[in-house]
């Protein structure tokens, strides 16, 4: 073989493995360049509106809603509505047979005669009152119960000063009080002493005469009724002797044995019909048809972004079209658990005008707005740096590209965009990327 061309067989060898080495090292450096310099990606600060917002769903409840059923068990003499009637507060909705007399008997308390009668009582009880100040003042003597009727004076007296009274008026009727006691106990101890008087007829004088005063207020009460009419007797009263307690039971017998609407609203379920035997339990169910509400539930980690006050977009499964502004009435203070999920239940107010009819149990979508920025200054999410907890900076680009940190004050963000309160102005760009610092 000739060792020319065995030489040039492996000096074309060897230049072809310098090559492939040059080519594999060219191939591996060039990536590592275009990674030590990266394009630098940048965004404009702009204008525009931001709004925090908070979503869940629930339903349409009324404002009131009440079950009514008689307080006593009876046949039903009539039913005066049905289902789905509207009524007023006050309405009588439904009547036991008993109710005609009880009805009758509670006429009868403002009648001529009723006048009378509660007139009479007033004077009844004024005379016993006057034989029972005789009888104390008798056991008593003149002396003792002058002093008596001094102590009652000084005690209104001392109870009709005004809130501004001074200490010293207060202190002045005070020790004519005081003076009256212990002049009353004087005389009466004589009194006692020299005709001998049982202390046993002496308490049963004195608690017959506190009685006979309680009457007279009892009687005098229940007159007043009386004489205002019936609209006096539309709440329960407080009885404080007979006659005001005779009143009352009038009063109870006609509640007992009717149904009467508790507020505006509809009939919106009827389970009773006359000469039906009832008991006590509900029988018809009244719902308020003005002032609905929305329950809606929000998950817990969207607490802090609803508060009373809030208003709030809803969108009706009826009606997906169209939204309906309301807002939020009240956020309930404990979390309750739907579906095996902890949520927030929120409350909300919804119009009483509205372009669609809106029916109670209707489901609805609701969005929370939380708080909204008008024509603010928006960067991306990603251009922000926060340096410690609350302070905030961004990496400001200039027009040869050179980075500079800037301090900024930020205001409502959301997962894309943060508002810039100051630092920034409209127009300046900013880095998005990570850019790390000594």
């Amino acid at each position: 073989m000739n060792p020319f061309k065995n030489r040039y067989l492996v000096i074309g060898v060897l230049a072809l493995l310098i090559l492939a080495v040059a080519g594999f090292f060219y191939v591996q450096s060039a990536p590592a360049e275009d990674a030590a310099a990266p394009a630098l990606q940048t965004a404009k600060v702009r204008k525009g509106d931001l709004t925090i917002t908070a979503s869940g769903a629930g339903t349409v409840l009324p404002y009131a809603q009440a079950d009514l059923g008689f307080r006593v068990g009876g046949i039903v003499a009539d039913v005066s509505v049905p289902n789905g009637a509207q009524v007023s507060q006050a309405d009588v909705l439904a009547r036991l047979e008993d109710n005609l007399q009880a009805e009758a008997d509670f006429r009868a308390l403002f009648s001529t005669q009723g006048l009378a009668q509660a007139e009479l009582a007033v004077a009844n009880a004024q005379a016993a009152l006057t034989d029972s100040v005789g009888s104390v003042a008798y056991l008593y003597g003149d002396d003792a119960w002058y002093w008596e009727t001094r102590i009652f004076a000084e005690t209104e007296a001392l109870q009709a000063l005004s809130a501004d009274a001074t200490q010293a008026q207060k202190d002045e009727i005070q020790k004519k009080l005081d003076d009256a006691r212990s002049r009353r106990d004087y005389f009466l101890q004589i009194n006692i002493n020299t005709n001998d008087i049982p202390q046993e007829d002496l308490a049963l004088a004195l608690s017959n005469y506190e009685s006979a005063k309680l009457a007279l207020q009892d009687a005098q009460a229940a007159l007043a009724i009386v004489q205002t009419g019936e609209d006096a007797l539309a709440a329960p009263i407080v009885s404080i002797g007979a006659e005001t307690a005779r009143l009352e039971q009038a009063r109870l017998a006609l509640e007992n044995t009717r149904l009467v609407a508790p507020f505006d609203g509809a009939v919106v379920a009827l389970n009773v019909a006359a000469g039906q035997t009832v008991g006590s339990t509900p029988v018809m169910t009244i719902a308020s048809t003005d002032n609905l509400l929305a329950r809606f539930y929000l998950d817990e980690t969207d607490v802090s972004r609803v508060a009373a006050g809030n208003p709030v977009n809803f969108v009706f499964d009826a009606y997906p079209d169209d939204v309906v502004v309301g807002e939020v009435s009240l956020v309930e203070p404990a979390l309750q658990v739907v579906d095996g999920t902890p949520v927030v239940v929120v409350w909300a107010t919804l119009p009483n005008e509205s372009p669609f009819e809106i029916l109670s149990g209707m489901s609805v979508e609701a969005e929370v707005i939380s708080a909204q920025s008008k024509d603010a200054l928006l960067i991306p999410a990603q251009a922000l740096r926060e340096l410690t907890p609350g302070s905030y900076a961004v990496f400001l680009v200039s027009p040869d590209g050179e980075l500079k940190m800037t301090p900024v004050t930020i205001g409502l963000r959301d997962f894309a965009n943060v508002e810039i309160l100051s630092g920034l102005q409209v127009g300046d760009a900013v880095s998005t990327g990570t850019v790390e610092t000594k």
